[in-house]
């Protein structure tokens, strides 16, 4: 029993250490608590879940300054993984503009 609890810690933390690599270094603040709050994360989400969601909001429109990046213990506490934030718009290209103005 103690053997299954350690491999899955080990586990845990690996996921942890995946996680954080993955987080903008600017805003990994919250050591353990940090850890507890992930922890809890991953009974609720996959890793890939939360990675996923991490990378999305990362291309959002919200992140592109890091002023508005929540601290990584902020985004697991509030469960920001749930959140779907807007992609930044994306210039058109001359050829686009031209269509979307109508000419051809």
């Amino acid at each position: 029993m103690k053997k299954i609890r350690d491999e899955e810690r080990e586990r845990e933390e690996e996921a942890f250490t995946r996680f954080v690599a993955a987080y903008p270094a600017e805003k990994r603040k919250g050591g353990d608590r940090a850890r507890a709050s992930f922890a809890k994360a991953l009974r609720r989400r996959t890793l890939d879940e939360l990675l996923m969601a991490l990378e999305q909001q990362k291309r959002s429109a919200q992140w592109q300054s890091p002023r508005f990046i929540p601290a990584l213990i902020t985004w697991l506490e509030e469960e920001r993984w749930l959140q779907v934030l807007p992609e930044p718009e994306r210039k058109l290209t001359p050829w686009e503009m031209a269509r979307k103005l109508g000419y051809k």
